[in-house]
C-alpha cells in the first residue's frame, strides 16, 4: 500500500474518531463508521481514489454511523443510502439534514438498488443490510452491474474476524460463487497489510469481501491491503498463516 499523505490521513483519522457512535450499546461491535474498523476506513479510502468513483451507495444505515463518516469524508460525492426500518431510515435522515449529498430512502435495498444506483458508473456500494428475515444479499449482487462492491460481515477464513450467516448460508465466498456464475475472484480485505496507523477496535471485527464489477480487479491485485480468493474451480480461501501471526484477541473480561 501506498501510504495516504500526511494531510489525507490527518483528514481521514479526524473524520473517522470524530462521527458519533451512535450504534453503542445496541450492536455487537457499539457502532461507528464501518464497526470502528479504521483498516476497513483505509480500503475503501484507496478503491473510491484508485477506481475514482463518481458516488458512494450503501444499503442498510441503521443509525448512520458509517453514512455521517462518508458524507464528511466525501462531501464532493453524492451519498445514497437505504434501510428497511422506517425507523432508522427516518433517524439518519434527520442526522444527516444538513448535508447537501446524502440522501436516505426507505424500503427493500435490493428494490431500492435501481434507484440508487441511478446515473452513477462508477460506484463504490457498500452491502450491509444482513438483519431482517429477508435476506437481501443475493439480489443486492446481481443488481449491482459496474462499480466498487463491498461486502460486510464477510467470511475471510480468521478467527478474528465475524461473519454473518442466515439459514445455515454463510456471508462469504460461496455465496458469492452461486449468485454471480460470471464472476471468477473476489478480494478480502487483509489485516496484515502495512496500515499506517493500528486499529483501536478491540472488540468486535468483521471480515469485508470486495468486486470489481465491470471494472479492471487490477488495482486490488497490487495492493497490499487486499488478498485475492480465487471462486473458480473452487473457492480458495487465504492461508493466513503465511501472511504473519494472528492478531491478539481481547483479553476476557472477567467480573
Amino acid at each position: 500500500m501506498a501510504p495516504p499523505d500526511d494531510q489525507r490521513l490527518t483528514s481521514l483519522l479526524l473524520t473517522f474518531y470524530t462521527t458519533a457512535r451512535l450504534g453503542q450499546g445496541r450492536l455487537s461491535d457499539n457502532g461507528g463508521p464501518f464497526g470502528f474498523d479504521i483498516f476497513t476506513a483505509l480500503q475503501v479510502d484507496f478503491l473510491i481514489d484508485a477506481y475514482s468513483c463518481d458516488g458512494i451507495v450503501e444499503t442498510g444505515c441503521f443509525l448512520g454511523d458509517t453514512t455521517e463518516y462518508l458524507a464528511n469524508r466525501y462531501r464532493q460525492l453524492p451519498i445514497r443510502t437505504c434501510d428497511i426500518d422506517a425507523n432508522s431510515a427516518g433517524a439518519t435522515r434527520q442526522r444527516l439534514a444538513g448535508h447537501q449529498n446524502v440522501t436516505v430512502l426507505q424500503g427493500d435495498s435490493a428494490a431500492l438498488l435501481p434507484s440508487l444506483l441511478c446515473g452513477l458508473k462508477r460506484p463504490l456500494v457498500y452491502l450491509d443490510a444482513h438483519w431482517q428475515e429477508k435476506w437481501p444479499l443475493r439480489d443486492e449482487l446481481t443488481a449491482v452491474r459496474e462499480g466498487v462492491v463491498a461486502i460486510d460481515d464477510f467470511y475471510i477464513g480468521h478467527d478474528r474476524f465475524g461473519y454473518d450467516h442466515y439459514d445455515g448460508v454463510r456471508c462469504g465466498p460461496d455465496l458469492v460463487a452461486q449468485a454471480l456464475p460470471g464472476v471468477d475472484e473476489l478480494f478480502v480485505g487483509n489485516p496484515y497489510a502495512k496500515y499506517p496507523v493500528p486499529c483501536l477496535q478491540t472488540g468486535r471485527r468483521s471480515g469485508t469481501g470486495y468486486l470489481a464489477r465491470d471494472l479492471d480487479s487490477g488495482a486490488m491485485a497490487r495492493s497490499d491491503l487486499f488478498v485475492r480468493v480465487p471462486l473458480r474451480p473452487e473457492v480458495m480461501m487465504p492461508p493466513w498463516e503465511i501472511y504473519g501471526p494472528p492478531p491478539r484477541k481481547p483479553a476476557e473480561v472477567r467480573a
